[in-house]
Formats: structure tokens, sequence, C-alpha cells
């Protein structure tokens, strides 16, 4: 009896032990064929294609140039600011006597407004310039069209007093009065032209409704 149950177990050792080494040797030849931890997936044949998004093309502005017939305005005025305080100055030395009028506080007055108008166009012909042939920028419309407006009002009231108290015919006063009217007539073209620039900035603010 002994024997014969020796000999089964040994039949079942037998049978059992190709069993363990056939699993072993399966395992061992599935674990070759993993890739290493510290392998990356495209050396072990394995690689993924993600596709990069399309690069992001940005809309170029197109460059405007700034206007012609707004610079050519401005221009004018700075001459025109010029031939104003020169002649109204001018008249006295020219004429060789004195201001005919009691009260000269409208002259002075017209004198500082016509150097405000002589800064604010030699800066917009700066800026016109620098925008033309460079990469400048144009002056914030708020502020273009406050300015303008300041300046049309100041010269309405330099302009309208002075025809109405300070008259002065020409040929009087050896050519003093000859000076001081063309002087009113350069004050006049600087009234003229800022309430074109007023309402040009007025109606290039509204641009807003028409879209």
């Amino acid at each position: 009896m002994n024997n014969s149950w020796d000999t089964e177990d040994i039949g079942e050792k037998t049978q059992v032990t190709p069993t363990l080494e056939h699993n072993n040797n399966a395992w061992e030849s599935n674990k070759q064929e993993l890739p290493p931890i510290d392998q990356p997936l495209h050396a072990a044949g394995t690689s993924i294609d993600i596709p990069s998004p399309p690069p992001v093309v940005e809309e170029e502005k197109p460059h405007r140039h700034p206007s012609l017939p707004r610079i050519l305005i401005r221009v004018w005025q700075f001459f025109a600011a010029i031939g104003a305080f020169g002649f109204q100055v001018g008249a006295s030395p020219y004429s060789g006597e004195e201001m005919p009028f009691s009260k000269p506080d409208l002259m002075y007055y017209g004198y500082v407004i016509c150097w405000l108008s002589i800064t604010w166009s030699s800066f917009n012909v700066f800026v016109y310039l620098t925008r033309r042939f460079g990469n400048g920028h144009k002056i914030k419309r708020f502020v273009s069209t406050l300015i303008d407006a300041a300046l049309t009002a100041l010269f309405g009231v330099c302009v309208f007093y002075q025809i109405a108290t300070y008259k002065c015919k020409p040929g009087l006063h050896n050519g003093w009065c000859d000076f001081y009217n063309t002087g009113i007539f350069f004050l006049m073209s600087l009234f003229l032209t800022y309430v074109i620039h007023a309402l040009w900035d007025v109606f290039g603010a509204m641009t807003c409704l028409r879209r």
C-alpha cells in the first residue's frame, strides 16, 4: 500500500512539475515582451502622434495714412497764428504810434491764444509726420475734439469782440490800423478753420453709429 501511494505521489509530482515550469516559462516570455519602466514608449515601438494646433495668425490691420486735408489746415493755422500775432504786435513799430485803444486787454488775450494755436498746430504737424513716415499713433479723438472746440470758442470771442469794440478804419494812424485789420483777417481764418476741425472731430467720433 505504501509503495503504491508513493508511486501515485511520485506520479502526481511528475505531472505537476512540468506544469509549473511551463507557467514560469510563459510568464518569463511575457515579461520579456514588456518594455522596461524607464524606457520611453516610442522606443518600444509604441508612438502616439499628437497633432499640433495650427499656428495662430494675427490679422494685421492695414496702415491708414493720416488725412492730408486736415494737415493742410493745421499748417495754415500755424502760419495764420503767426500772422495774427505778428501783424498786431508789429503795428506800433511799423507806424511809430502807440495803440489807439484805451484798454489793450483784448489785444493781449489775442496774443495768448495765438501762441496756443501755434503750439497745438505744431504738435499736430509733428504727429502727422510720425504717422506718415514712421509708426506713430494719432492723437486721442477725445483730446483733439476738446482742444479744437476750446480754441474755436476762444478765437470766436477774440474776433467778434475786436470787431465790435476795437474799430480802426484802414489808413488811419500811419498804417497802424492796416496792420491791425490784417491781424483780424488771420484771426477770423483761425476761427473758421477751428470750427471745421471741431465739426470734423465730432462727426468722426460718431462713426460708431454707422456700425
